[in-house]
């Protein structure tokens, strides 16, 4: 998933072990949104949940890649 900063304008990439982690810690806490930190000027961003759950990857499609 591509994320822009929206103060310095950096782009940088969230893997999709990242996200699946993000996505299942802000479930447990019932949170709309994740903070993510830039890598270029170490601002703390608000990324919407629900955006990132469009990148997790199904689970069903988890289970046949480990059979």
């Amino acid at each position: 998933m591509n994320v822009r900063c929206p103060y310095c304008r950096h782009a940088f990439n969230l893997t999709r072990d990242y996200l699946v982690f993000a996505v299942r810690e802000a479930e447990e806490k019932r949170q709309k949104y994740h903070g993510v930190e830039c890598v270029n000027c170490r601002k703390t961003i608000k990324v919407s949940v629900k955006q990132m759950k469009r990148f997790v990857p199904a689970p069903a499609a988890e289970a046949q890649e480990d059979e």
